[in-house]
């Protein structure tokens, strides 16, 4: 069956949104007495949602931490990241062009990031408009690497497992992919997941713009489009 569906992680695959969680995690940390973070250590945290987000900083410098301060440096950092979601996001290069030469397939955006937090960046960066389903964890039972979002997906756009994309950073990304059975994954490498974390994908990308390209020349069901660089 033809390729119709291209799903999409947010965060290190179509924007890259790691200064201001860096920020406002920062800021939720300082709250509670704690140690800033840097950049290139926030970007190993990224990828399985707030909670965890905050419980894996916590846990790096006070072990012990409990649910009463996760909670508490998780309610800063999403107060404050709510009022600073785009002071410093943007889209990746060729984010933009490649969506729009996919204006024939449907497409849509699984995030593990709060769904008002991701339809806001999209809306922001004037990238909404591309998709046709846009879903955070609380759209399914379970959130990335499970299957479950990318089922929600497949069904609320009527598509067969086999006729879709992910598209994704992460192992998380890879893993709900391959784990609802679609037809293939796509693997970016210059989001926040570790090259070492992406070899179960189906092909690997260093540029959003080799993503049709790449599966032209591998999944002889995709139509042949044009590339931005064409």
């Amino acid at each position: 069956m033809p390729i119709s569906l291209f799903i999409f992680d947010l965060d290190g695959t179509l924007v890259d949104t790691l200064a201001d969680i860096t920020e406002s995690l920062n800021h939720a940390l300082a709250a509670a007495g704690l140690s800033a973070l840097s950049k290139g250590r926030v970007k190993g945290l990224i990828g399985e949602g707030v909670g965890r987000l905050i419980e894996k900083a916590a846990a790096g410098q006070y072990p012990r931490a409990g649910q009463e301060m996760v909670r508490e440096i998780r309610e800063k950092f999403i107060s404050h990241y709510r009022r600073h979601l785009l002071d410093h996001s943007e889209a990746y290069p060729w984010v933009p062009e490649v969506l729009k030469g996919l204006h024939g397939f449907k497409k849509a955006v699984i995030s593990n990031k709060m769904y008002p937090l991701t339809k806001k960046i999209l809306e922001g960066l004037d990238l909404a408009g591309h998709f046709d389903l846009v879903a955070g964890p609380e759209a399914a039972s379970e959130q990335k690497p499970s299957a479950a979002p990318v089922l929600y997906a497949l069904d609320k756009l009527k598509t067969p497992a086999g006729d879709a994309v992910m598209v994704g950073d992460s192992r998380f990304d890879i893993s709900a992919g391959r784990n609802a059975g679609v037809k293939c994954t796509v693997a970016v490498t210059y989001g926040y997941g570790k090259r070492g974390d992406l070899l179960k994908a189906d092909y690997t990308i260093d540029s959003i713009d080799e993503l049709v390209a790449t599966l032209y020349r591998n999944e002889p069901m995709l139509e042949r489009r044009k590339t931005p660089r064409d």
